[in-house]
């Protein structure tokens, strides 16, 4: 049976374009168009169709609410939903996805796409739409800046909320020798296995379904590219899973969000923050880990 993909397609006021954007990435976009419109802007979020969609909606009209209570002011906004089918999806996104250079090296690029790379560029395939992480979203392009800044060759890494498998796929091919990836979504997981497969790393990439209780050995690098309140919530197993004088590379996070996802790890006393790099509305925080004696 194909699969089915629902749109979200809203006319908003310019100056709520990117709180909004970001809102419905929180809430599981595979990504968001955004158009010039008459007036305003026009963004048009895909969602997987998994029978979720009257929670998303009523999550978006709350959301809507929140922000004319703080902005004491009416946002008009028209919302319109759709259903289309995975052929319909794939030529939606031909026309919204096109090769993206992120950091110095990497080009992200769709499988309809045809690249001629410049010498030194390291290439990433990815079909978009099957979990977060095409590319296009300021916090993986920055946690694969923050991977290109730290990650020497050799190491392993556990890449945590893996989405496409993005993450995982770069930190191998800027020489990772050992790369763990793990969702707890069976559809992320999918299509993370899609991804390293085109992207012929296969071999060099364990894929798991699961959290990281699961995970049962330490690494040298750790990403986590999730949301503010699971940062919170895995403190402790991040920690428990990162090895003396490792990496700890955390995204997902709001400026806004960024200082109490700071105070929180800092306060273990087993970190220092290497790092802060920020895009648009979001952080990106690298942490390494103390040795034993504090070092």
């Amino acid at each position: 049976m194909k699969k089915q993909w629902m749109t979200i397609d809203l006319h908003i006021p310019r100056e709520f374009q990117e709180a909004i954007s970001n809102f419905l990435m929180e809430q599981g976009a595979t990504g968001v168009e955004e158009e010039e419109a008459t007036p305003g802007v026009r963004l048009k979020a895909y969602f997987q169709e998994d029978g979720k969609k009257g929670k998303v909606l009523r999550s978006l009209d709350h959301y809507l609410k929140s922000l004319e209570k703080i902005f004491r002011q009416k946002i008009p906004c028209r919302i319109e939903t759709a259903v289309l089918q995975e052929q319909d999806w794939g030529e939606n996104w031909k026309q919204y996805f096109h090769p993206l250079q992120i950091g110095s090296r990497f080009v992200v690029y769709p499988p309809w796409e045809r690249v001629r790379f410049k010498k030194g560029q390291i290439p990433i395939e990815i079909t978009p739409g099957m979990a977060f992480g095409t590319g296009t979203h300021a916090t993986t392009q920055l946690c694969i800046r923050a991977l290109e800044t730290g990650l020497k060759r050799g190491r392993s890494v556990l890449d945590v909320g893996t989405g496409s498998g993005i993450l995982a796929v770069a930190a191998v091919k800027l020489g990772a020798q050992e790369v763990w990836a793990i969702d707890i979504d069976e559809v992320a997981v999918e299509g993370a296995r899609e991804t390293v497969e085109k992207n012929g790393v296969a071999g060099k990439i364990r894929i798991r379904e699961g959290g990281i209780g699961r995970v049962e050995k330490r690494f040298d690098v750790i990403v986590a590219n999730i949301d503010f309140k699971s940062l919170k919530r895995l403190r402790v197993p991040l920690l428990r899973h990162l090895n003396e004088r490792g990496l700890l590379i955390l995204s997902g996070i709001l400026r806004e969000q960024e200082e109490r996802i700071r105070r929180r790890y800092l306060e273990t006393g087993g970190l220092r923050l290497l790092h802060a790099d920020h895009q648009d509305e979001w952080a990106c925080l690298t942490f390494k880990r103390r040795g034993e004696m504090g070092g």
